[in-house]
């Protein structure tokens, strides 16, 4: 049983041997061991241990073993996809939560000693940590386990964790030494619910963490009031700013082409060159906004105008 250095801990557990697949997604992959997820819950992806190492994130989804840069955390030190790994990740970049635990060394201390913006719970919802004592219901017996909760059953727990034989199980509530409740956990896996902001937010922000790319979601107090599929992508703006859906291409611009004069008697006169500014984004870049595309009408025009002047010389010619 290794314990973690400084900050981050590492705790070792197992899964009951009754455990229970309830069917998540396995569709994240791992940039670390480029292995697929076990399962995944609010997007988060949880992993086979695969190896001892760091694991960073900037957003709960996308891992690696070294810093992306601005905006990365370290949430496991030198021991890999530990259960803990994924409980400090998911409380991060779901509700906000410090991964500097101070004074923990495993799992099952979690419920004597834990961060501000959380507290422990005997109804659980979706969302919170269930934490195993030493020895219980197939936890390790020095270091416990612990899980995040999907779905709570009158006498059950589903779950999705780390560091088992298998990433989801059901347990009974029982096996539950506590539960950890985020402050702004609403018990639901509404995007809008742990956000950092209200207001247009596009689903691939790092404002949320559970939302479809290229949707945005209006939220206020950490309830999605609306949500618009952005057909042209979706840009998202700084922090203070509110995200928008990218315009279409469709503007003054696309009009129709006036018709060419290509008589004989029409002024012997330069083309001017089409306004070649890109239409229908103001200039702006960055989420999944779309490279304006236009659909070629302009250019036949000018095409058409070309090919009239190049004629009317050779006749004069």
């Amino acid at each position: 049983m290794r314990k973690i250095v400084w900050w981050v801990f590492a705790a070792m557990g197992v899964a009951c041997s009754s455990s229970e697949d309830v069917g998540r997604s396995a569709a994240a992959i791992d940039y670390i061991c480029n292995e697929p997820a076990g399962a995944t819950i609010d997007s988060i992806p949880a992993y086979p241990f695969c190896g001892d190492f760091n694991v960073w994130s900037n957003n709960g989804i996308d891992t690696k073993s070294a810093s992306g840069g601005a905006g990365w955390v370290r949430t496991e030190t030198n021991d890999g996809y530990q259960c803990a790994e994924l409980a400090l990740r998911y409380f991060r970049f779901k509700f906000g939560i410090t991964t500097v635990w101070p004074g923990i060394s495993y799992a099952d201390q979690m419920c004597a000693t834990h961060p501000a913006g959380m507290s422990v719970s005997n109804t659980p919802v979706h969302g919170d940590l269930m934490v195993f004592a030493g020895g219980s219901c197939g936890a390790d017996a020095t270091g416990g386990h612990v899980a995040v909760v999907d779905t709570v059953g009158a006498m059950t727990i589903d779950v999705v964790q780390q560091n088992s034989s298998t990433s989801t199980a059901t347990y009974n509530t029982s096996c539950a030494s506590c539960f950890l409740h985020a402050d702004h956990n609403h018990g639901t896996d509404d995007p809008c619910e742990a956000s950092t902001a209200d207001g247009p937010i596009c689903g691939q922000s790092l404002k949320l963490v559970s939302g479809v790319t290229d949707t945005l979601y209006v939220c206020a107090n950490g309830v999605t009031t609306s949500q618009t599929a952005c057909s042209t992508g979706c840009i998202s703006e700084p922090a203070n700013q509110a995200d928008q859906c990218a315009p279409s291409d469709a503007g003054p611009d696309d009009a129709a082409a006036p018709a060419i004069d290509a008589s004989p008697d029409a002024a012997d006169a330069e083309a001017e060159a089409p306004d070649a500014a890109p239409n229908g984004n103001n200039g702006k870049s960055g989420g999944c906004a779309t490279s304006p595309v236009h659909d070629g009408s302009r250019s036949a025009w000018v095409c058409v105008l070309a090919i009239a002047l190049v004629a009317r010389r050779r006749r004069k010619a």
